[in-house]
């Protein structure tokens, strides 16, 4: 019986070690496991990893990412500065515009119309050239027609009125007659020849009445308003600008305005304003040709 228990401990330490054996290998079995999922996962970060990278190396290189990459040669630390200096400028630029071909559509279409409407423009500005250009042509030749004209009749009207000297008007600029000035040069009798604005008042006077009447006489104007122009002449030049008027009142009606007698006796009919009491005027009218008619006059 000792020898039949002897063996039954054997037989059950031999059991104990043999479970023993198992769980160590139970143990070994799961961190085999373990490590096996771990691979498994890493193997499925870094295929997700390879797709990624092959998606971001076609969109940015536009090819296959190689199996088999060449080995580097080059620096890398200049390369990783280029790097960052194409992100710092890509960043720069700011964020990609899904509108900017649509855009520049639309810009390209609004630039050929505006180029055509230009073109249209361009033409138009030397149409409107060429047509300034034969205006200011045909007015020119009529002004300088019409400025002859009238420098002979105020050379004539002057010598009229001063009963003799002679006086002319001079372009300044003869190469551009519709802009130029104007200048006057007359000579009295028995003075040189000068400017006018080196006349005596009374001379001025005189000769811009002689251009006066000349304008008149080249073209001639159903009536004509004269206001105090004989203010500054003395008696004998009144009574030469009123014998030039008299003959004038034959084709133009002359209203003169005039506080002096020898031009008032010439005049068929004198308004007066006259004030009989104190803050009322009252208006005065005399008809001369009634009481000294004139058949030769026409009304002044």
């Amino acid at each position: 019986m000792l020898e039949e228990q002897l063996r039954l401990d054997e037989r059950r330490e031999e059991i104990r070690a043999l479970e023993a054996g198992i769980g160590v290998h139970r143990e070994g079995r799961e961190e085999v496991r373990s490590g096996l999922e771990e691979l498994r996962i890493q193997r499925a970060s870094r295929k997700q990893d390879s797709g990624y990278l092959a998606e971001q190396f076609r969109q940015e290189f536009a090819g296959e990412l190689p199996e088999t990459p060449e080995p580097f040669q080059g620096d890398l630390a200049e390369l990783e500065a280029e790097l960052a200096r194409t992100k710092a400028a890509l960043e720069r630029l700011g964020p990609v515009n899904l509108l900017a071909v649509s855009e520049h559509d639309e810009q390209d279409e609004r630039f050929t119309f505006l180029t055509a409407q230009r073109a249209d423009v361009a033409t138009s500005v030397d149409s409107l050239k060429r047509t300034i250009r034969e205006i200011n042509e045909a007015s020119a030749e009529r002004f300088f027609a019409t400025f002859q004209e009238v420098n002979q009749s105020f050379g004539e009207t002057f010598a009229r009125l001063f009963r003799g000297g002679e006086a002319e008007m001079r372009l300044m600029d003869e190469d551009d007659p519709l802009e130029s000035g104007i200048e006057i040069l007359a000579r009295p009798p028995g003075k040189r020849l000068q400017n006018l604005m080196l006349m005596s008042g009374g001379e001025k006077a005189l000769t811009a009445i002689a251009l006066l009447f000349a304008l008149f006489k080249t073209k001639p104007s159903p009536f004509c308003i004269l206001d105090e122009v004989d203010a500054p002449l003395d008696d004998i030049n009144t009574i030469r600008f009123v014998d030039l008027l008299r003959e004038m009142a034959r084709e133009t009606q002359f209203i003169v305005i005039t506080h002096n007698k020898l031009t008032m006796e010439v005049a068929s009919t004198l308004y007066g304003v006259t004030m009989e009491e104190k803050g009322v005027s009252k208006l005065v009218s005399v008809e001369l040709e009634e009481v000294q008619p004139e058949p030769d006059l026409e009304t002044p």
